[in-house]
């Protein structure tokens, strides 16, 4: 896997080379993410305003973000903000382009979740590359998985008392594995814009592409498109915040 995952990102940088970097870029994305999907999305339509075809290519969420830092794709799909304190060549569009939900997921019903401290007595389960979820946990008890379907595999089997997740992602996933005995606490943890992020090397497009997404948040288009890919998920089955 980890070997046409390679070949796949090495094809993929190859179409990003300089001379074709204004008609396709790619960007890499957390894998399994409902709010992957949206936000591409959002950026299909924001990128083809400006003249530019978009692909996306799922990772494992560390390594989605060393993907786009190393330049090896032209991009991060979202993160929240401030990434790119840490991964310094990626460069943040200043306008969002959607919203995440934190909310911690539970089979007893009964915890009283209301911010990240209420956490701190139990044993938690988050994964990894999720930054929100390893900022808001930092210094706690917590188990650390690849892959959203292990963390909601980890508390059904009890080995954590509570998980951290994407409101989204998370019931998107339990469907898939037709949990029915995890539910997710409310109130959520905490709400977070999300940021397209480009690899520095693309720093030049950022204003233009900014312009273009505010025009699109001010008319209401990313708001419909969010309320439309939900409504799909949920037409298909699946479900989401």
């Amino acid at each position: 896997m980890e070997a046409v995952c390679k070949g796949f990102i090495a094809l993929l940088f190859f179409f990003s080379t300089p001379a074709l970097a204004q008609q396709k870029l790619i960007f890499s994305g957390i894998q399994g993410s409902v709010n992957s999907e949206i936000s591409m999305q959002v950026l299909k339509r924001a990128y083809q305003q400006i003249g530019i075809e978009v692909m996306y290519l799922p990772l494992p969420g560390e390594r989605a973000l060393r993907t786009a830092n190393a330049g090896k794709v032209d991009g991060e799909v979202f993160r929240i903000a401030n990434v790119h304190k840490k991964y310094t060549n990626l460069v943040p569009v200043p306008t969002p382009i959607n919203v995440l939900q934190g909310i911690a997921f539970s089979k007893n019903v009964d915890l009283k979740i209301k911010d990240w401290q209420s956490l701190a007595p139990y044993n938690i389960g988050i994964q990894v590359g999720i930054k929100f979820a390893e900022r808001g946990t930092k210094g706690m008890h917590r188990i650390m998985v690849d892959t959203n379907e292990q963390l909601f595999k980890m508390i059904d089997s009890g080995r954590v008392d509570v998980i951290v997740a994407a409101h989204a992602n998370g019931l998107k996933t339990l469907s898939a594995l037709k949990l029915e005995n995890i539910s997710a606490l409310q109130p959520a943890i905490q709400e977070y814009p999300l940021y397209h992020y480009l690899h520095k090397k693309h720093a030049a497009l950022v204003p233009k592409l900014d312009a273009v997404i505010k025009n699109m948040q001010l008319t209401g288009m990313i708001d419909q498109i969010r309320k439309e890919a939900l409504q799909k998920l949920r037409g298909s089955g699946k479900t989401a915040d």
